[in-house]
C-alpha cells in the first residue's frame, strides 16, 4: 500500500538536490497543480533550511549550550574551522586549519544541520569513499574523514585554490591550443575515475578548478557529491537509491540519459557527454544550450530538448554571435573573429558533437579515446571523429611531414638557383656556351624529375593511407632518378642521399640504408667528386646502420668517413666534430664507455671552439658526455655537465611548458633532457609532462619519435599508469620492429610491453612477450650501452612473471641469478643467465 506522505517525502528529497534557483520550475511540474501539496513542500522547505525554525523554541535551559550550526572559529576534530568558503544543496565547505600531525590548510566539507536523512547521508558518504578510491594528480585528494559531535559526517580534503576552468582560461587569454592541453588533463583525471569505477556525474566549470603550481597550470576535479559507482564495490553501508523523479546534476551539463527520468542505467558516457560541454564552453564560451531559457522552458521541455534537440556546431554558433559577442570570445582567446571560427571548424567540430551524441553507442567509448583524439588534432593526425575523405588525408600527411616536404622544396629551390648561375654563365661566358647549355640541360632534368615526384604526391591516390603515401611517391622518384640520371653520377648521389634522408625522417631507415649505399657508391666512383661529399655519405650510411642495431658495420663506416673527412678538411670542421660524436655514440653503444668518452671530449672542443659555448650542437654534445659519465660511475661530473647542458639548452630560466610553442629539434632535445633529469631523480610527474611534449614535438617532426614514445611509456609504467603506457608500447615496438627488427632495443622494448601487461594481469600475452625480449637481448648482449641496469630490470620482469603465475620454484631460481648480478655490479659484467627450453618454448606460442 502506498502511503500520501511518501511522495511528498520523495518530491522534497528531491528538490534538496537543486539549487535554489531551480527549485520552483521542479515544484510547480512536481506537484501538477495541487496546490496544498505545493504548499507543504515550502514549509519543509523553509524549515531545512532554517532548522531553528522547525519547531517551538525550547527553554534554553533544557537544552545544553551549543550553537546550532558550524561556524567559522568552531573546531570539528583536530580541525579549526577559518571561513565558509562553498555551499551545496546539502554540504557546506570549510576553509579549515589542521594543526596535528602536520600544520596543513584544508577543505572540510559537512552536512547541513536539518538535512542528515538516510539518503543525504548515504550520498555524501558516497563522494567521500568515491574521493579516497582515486589518486590522480587532477583530482582533489582526501585527507581524512570522520563525524561531529551531532554525528553528521565530514571529510578533509585538500584545498584547491583556484579558478573555474573557463574563468581561468579567459583571464589569462588563453589560445585554443592551451585550452585543449588543460582539457586533456582533466580528461586524464575522468579516465583515472572511470577506472576506479566511479562516474562523476555533475562535471561542470565550478567543478573543475584551475590552480597554478610553480608557473604551471593545474586543474583539479573536485565534488564528487552525486558519484555514482559502476563497479560492483559498494561505496557505503547504506542504500543509495536514484528514484524515478529524482533530477540528478546540473541541466546545462547533464546528458540525455539523466534527463530520461525513468533511467537509472547511467554508464560512463554520460560523463563523456559532459565533457564535450566543457568543450564546447572551452571554445565558444557558451554551453549547447541556454541555462537560463532550460529553467524557463519548464521541466518537461527542459528533458524533451535535452533528449531530441541537436545541438548547432561549435564554429555554427560561433558566426551567429553578434559582431561584438563574437569578438569578445575570440579576444578571450587572443584572437581575432575569423580565425577563431576557422580553428574550431573541422576537427573541433567533429569531435565535440561525437561527445554530444544522444544516442551514447556513438560517443566515445572512454575519456582516454576522446583525450586520444585531441592529441591527434593537435598533432595534425586525422581524427577518429571525421569522416574519412582523400583530401582531407592529404591536408594531415602535408601538415605532418613537413620537414619531408620541405627538404624536397629545398632541393628544388636550390636547382633553380643553380639554373640562374648556370643562365648568367651563358651571358658572361659565350666561350663556354656548350659545356652551359649540358649544365643547363642536366638542371632542367633534375627540376622535371622532382616535379614529377610532387605531382605524384595527388589527394586521389592518398585514400585510407597516412605515410605510405610519401613512400609510395619517393619509391617511384627512385626509379625515375635511376633510369634518367644514369651518365650524372654527383646529382644522382646528391637526390639518392637526400631521399634518403627522407626516408629516415618517416623511420624507415632500411629504405635510407639502400639510398645512403647508392649514393656513396656513386660518389666513389666518381673521380671529380668531393672528399667532403663523399664524407657526407659515409655519416649518412653510418647514421642509417646504427638506427637498426648494425654497431660492427655502423662504426666501420662512421670510421673510414671521419679518416676522409680529417684528410680533406684539416684537423678542425663542423663535418669533423659531427662525426666523432657519431662514433661515439656507436662505440659507446657496443660498450667502450672509455672511448666513447674520449670522443665526445673531442668533439666538443672542437665545437666550442669553432661555435661558440652557447650553440645548440654544443649542448648535445654534453648531453652525450654527461650519460657515457654516468654509465662509467663518475657520477659528480656527470651532473656537473648536464646542468651546464641543460642552461647551454636553455632551461636554467625557463618554465616547464615555456617550450610549447617552439618545435625545433634542439627545443625537441632540450625537452627530452629535461625529462630524463626528473626520471632519474624520481620526479616522475614531471619526467611524464616533458616526455608528453617530446613525443607531441616529434610526431610533427619525426625526429627520433620511438625514442620519446618509450621514455613516456615506460616513465607511466613506473607510475603505474598501465593502461596509459600499453598503447605507445605497443606503437613503440610496432615502429622498432619494422624499422630496426635487430636492434637489442627493440627486444627491450618488447620485454617492458609484457611488464606493462603483466601489471594489468594480462599474463597470457606478457609471457611470450618478456621472454622472447630477454632472449633476444641475451643473444645482442654486447651492444647494449647500461648493460647492468638493463640486464636487472630484464631478470626483475620474469621473477615477478613466474611469482604471478605461481611457478615458484623458477621464481626462486631466478632470484637468485638476480642476487649474483646485483653483487657483481655495473662493472663486473655478469654474463646474461640463459632460459630453459620450456621457457622458450613460452615466447614461440
Amino acid at each position: 500500500m502506498a502511503y500520501p506522505h511518501e511522495r511528498e517525502v520523495e518530491i522534497f528529497e528531491a528538490a534538496l538536490e537543486l539549487p535554489s534557483g531551480e527549485r520552483e520550475a521542479f515544484l510547480a511540474h512536481a506537484t501538477a497543480d495541487n496546490e496544498e501539496l505545493l504548499q507543504r513542500i515550502q514549509a519543509l522547505l523553509h524549515a531545512a533550511e532554517k532548522p531553528t525554525e522547525f519547531l517551538p523554541p525550547t527553554p534554553s535551559k533544557l537544552l545544553p549550550s551549543r550553537p546550532t550550526i558550524e561556524q567559522p572559529g568552531d573546531r570539528i576534530g583536530r580541525y579549526k574551522l577559518l571561513e565558509q568558503i562553498g555551499e551545496g544543496g546539502c554540504g557546506m565547505v570549510f576553509m579549515a586549519a589542521q594543526e596535528e600531525p602536520i600544520r596543513r590548510k584544508v577543505a572540510l566539507k559537512v552536512i547541513k544541520l536539518g538535512m542528515d536523512t538516510r539518503q543525504v547521508i548515504a550520498r555524501f558518504e558516497a563522494e567521500r569513499q568515491a574521493l579516497a578510491l582515486m589518486d590522480h594528480p587532477n583530482i582533489a585528494k582526501v585527507y581524512d574523514a570522520g563525524a561531529t559531535a551531532t554525528g553528521r559526517p565530514f571529510f578533509v580534503m585538500e584545498l584547491v585554490r583556484g579558478l573555474r576552468i573557463t574563468d581561468y582560461c579567459n583571464e589569462k587569454k588563453l589560445p585554443t591550443r592551451k585550452r585543449l592541453e588543460l582539457f586533456v588533463q582533466v580528461c586524464q583525471a575522468v579516465q583515472h575515475a572511470h577506472q576506479k569505477g566511479i562516474i562523476h556525474r555533475d562535471l561542470k566549470p565550478s567543478n573543475i578548478l584551475v590552480t597554478v603550481n610553480d608557473g604551471v597550470a593545474v586543474p583539479k576535479v573536485i565534488d564528487f557529491g552525486i558519484a555514482k559507482a559502476t563497479s560492483g564495490e559498494r561505496l557505503t553501508d547504506k542504500t543509495i537509491f536514484t528514484a524515478f523523479h529524482q533530477f540528478m546534476g546540473t541541466p546545462a551539463y547533464m546528458s540525455p540519459e539523466q534527463a530520461e527520468l525513468t533511467s537509472v542505467d547511467i554508464d560512463t558516457r554520460s560523463d563523456i557527454y559532459t565533457l564535450g560541454v566543457l568543450l564546447y564552453e572551452l571554445l565558444t564560451g557558451k554551453t549547447p544550450f541556454d541555462p537560463s531559457e532550460l529553467l524557463q522552458a519548464g521541466l518537461d521541455e527542459m528533458r524533451r530538448t535535452l533528449r531530441e534537440k541537436e545541438p548547432a556546431r561549435p564554429s555554427t554558433l560561433l558566426s551567429t554571435l553578434s559582431a561584438d559577442q563574437l569578438t569578445a570570445t575570440a579576444r578571450h582567446q587572443g584572437l581575432e573573429a575569423p580565425k577563431l571560427i576557422n580553428l574550431v571548424r573541422g576537427d573541433l567540430d567533429w569531435i565535440v558533437l561525437k561527445c554530444l551524441e544522444k544516442d551514447r553507442a556513438r560517443r566515445y567509448e572512454t575519456a582516454n579515446a576522446l583525450l586520444m583524439d585531441i592529441q591527434r588534432h593537435l598533432g595534425n593526425e586525422p581524427v577518429t571523429a571525421r569522416p574519412r575523405s582523400r583530401l582531407y588525408e592529404f591536408q594531415k600527411t602535408v601538415r605532418r611531414h613537413k620537414v619531408g616536404f620541405a627538404a624536397t622544396a629545398a632541393v628544388i629551390l636550390t636547382l633553380f638557383f643553380g639554373l640562374g648561375i648556370v643562365t648568367w654563365s651563358l651571358v658572361k661566358e659565350r666561350q663556354a656556351r656548350q659545356r652551359a647549355n649540358t649544365e643547363a640541360a642536366k638542371s632542367a632534368q633534375i627540376a622535371r624529375v622532382l616535379e614529377d615526384m610532387l605531382r605524384g604526391i595527388d589527394p586521389k591516390s592518398a585514400q585510407e593511407r597516412d605515410t605510405t603515401l610519401l613512400q609510395e611517391v619517393l619509391s617511384q622518384t627512385v626509379g625515375q632518378v635511376s633510369r634518367d640520371l644514369t651518365n650524372q653520377p654527383p646529382v644522382e648521389a646528391h637526390l639518392k642521399n637526400t631521399i634518403g634522408n627522407i626516408y629516415a625522417a618517416l623511420g624507415d631507415y632500411q629504405n635510407a640504408e639502400l639510398m645512403a649505399r647508392s649514393a656513396l657508391a656513386l660518389r666513389q666512383s666518381d673521380p671529380a667528386g668531393q672528399p667532403a661529399d663523399l664524407a657526407e655519405s659515409h655519416f649518412d650510411l653510418a647514421h642509417h646502420l646504427w638506427r637498426q642495431g648494425k654497431l660492427a658495420e655502423a662504426e666501420q663506416v662512421a670510421s673510414g668517413g671521419l679518416t676522409l673527412a680529417t684528410n680533406s678538411l684539416g684537423k678542425k670542421d663542423p663535418l669533423i666534430a659531427k662525426s666523432l660524436a657519431q662514433l661515439g655514440v656507436i662505440v659507446q653503444d657496443q660498450g667502450r664507455l672509455a672511448d666513447a668518452e674520449d670522443l665526445f671530449r673531442e668533439s666538443l672542443a672542437m665545437r666550442r671552439q669553432l661555435l661558440g659555448n652557447k650553440h645548440p650542437t654544443v649542448a648535445q654534445t654534453l648531453n652525450s658526455l654527461s650519460g657515457v659519465l654516468a654509465l662509467e660511475g663518475k657520477q659528480g661530473e656527470a651532473e656537473k655537465i648536464n646542468r651546464e647542458a641543460l642552461r647551454v639548452f636553455g632551461w636554467s630560466n625557463t618554465p616547464l611548458f615555456g617550450w610549447s610553442t617552439r618545435q625545433d629539434s634542439s627545443d625537441d632535445d632540450s625537452i627530452y633532457s629535461r625529462g630524463l633529469e626528473f626520471h632519474d631523480k624520481g620526479n616522475l610527474p614531471e619526467a611524464e609532462a616533458c616526455f608528453r611534449q617530446a613525443v607531441t614535438i616529434r610526431r610533427k617532426n619525426k625526429h627520433d619519435l620511438d625514442v620519446a614514445i618509450s621514455a613516456l611509456a615506460n616513465t607511466l609504467r613506473r607510475q603505474q599508469k598501465f593502461s596509459e603506457a600499453e598503447p605507445l608500447f605497443r606503437e613503440c615496438v610496432a615502429m622498432r620492429e619494422t624499422n630496426c627488427p635487430n636492434a637489442w632495443y627493440t627486444f627491450f622494448t618488447r620485454l617492458r610491453l609484457g611488464a606493462t601487461l603483466m601489471g594489468k594481469r594480462n599474463y597470457a600475452e606478457a609471457e611470450p612477450l618478456l621472454i622472447s625480449g630477454y632472449e633476444g637481448m641475451r643473444q645482442r648482449e654486447s651492444g647494449i650501452r647500461d648493460r647492468y641496469t638493463v640486464l636487472t630490470e630484464s631478470i626483475e620482469s620474469l621473477v615477478q612473471l613466474f611469482e604471478a603465475t605461481s611457478r615458484f620454484e623458477t621464481a626462486a631460481e631466478w632470484r637468485t641469478k638476480l642476487t649474483v648480478v646485483q653483487a657483481a655490479g655495473p662493472r663486473g659484467k655478469p654474463a646474461w643467465p640463459r632460459l630453459s627450453a620450456n621457457d622458450q618454448a613460452s615466447a614461440e606460442r
